[in-house]
């Protein structure tokens, strides 16, 4: 009796075995961005205040500071939207988490993974006809993006085998 062939390491293509699974693909560079942003958001505004004369902080009123608190939780919540995407692939089907939308995807809805040269995101060709963005693999990211994009591709092609593809 032969040993099991190895499986790839975590997050690698699929081999012999099948896909590995679960595997959550997240975008780098509008992390990094979104996240930068609302580090110095946050830090520019409350430092910002405590570097100001005790006589210019004494006359915010707290309807004042409430409003830029407010302004300030809207912002870092906007760049967290921007953040939060992400593509998870389990054995059951694919989630795609966009800014504001959550899609729950089963296995023979997903057609084919596309990302050409110039689009800013996957786009997952569905059963239905319809395409949907996955904002969780970004081309911005380069490489890194492009093998995400053939990652996710591969798993799909192994999900979605039938015996006709044989």
């Amino acid at each position: 009796m032969s040993p099991a062939p190895p499986r790839p390491p975590a997050g690698g293509p699929p081999g012999p075995a099948g896909p590995d699974l679960p595997r959550t693909w997240r975008p780098f560079l509008a992390r990094l961005v979104a996240w930068g942003l609302a580090g110095f958001l946050v830090l520019f505004s409350v430092g910002g205040f405590f570097v100001l004369p005790a006589s210019t902080r004494a006359a915010v009123s707290w309807p004042q500071r409430f409003t830029l608190l407010f302004l300030l939780a809207v912002g870092a919540g906007l760049l967290w939207v921007v953040a939060r995407g992400r593509v998870v692939a389990t054995s059951e089907g694919l989630t795609v988490v966009n800014m504001i939308r959550t899609r729950h995807l089963d296995w023979p809805q997903v057609v084919r993974v596309r990302m050409r040269p110039g689009d800013p995101w996957v786009q997952l060709d569905l059963a239905d006809g319809t395409t949907l963005p996955a904002t969780g693999i970004q081309n911005s990211d380069g490489e890194r993006g492009r093998r995400a994009a053939a990652e996710l591709s591969a798993v799909v092609e192994a999900m979605t085998r039938t015996e006709r593809d044989d």
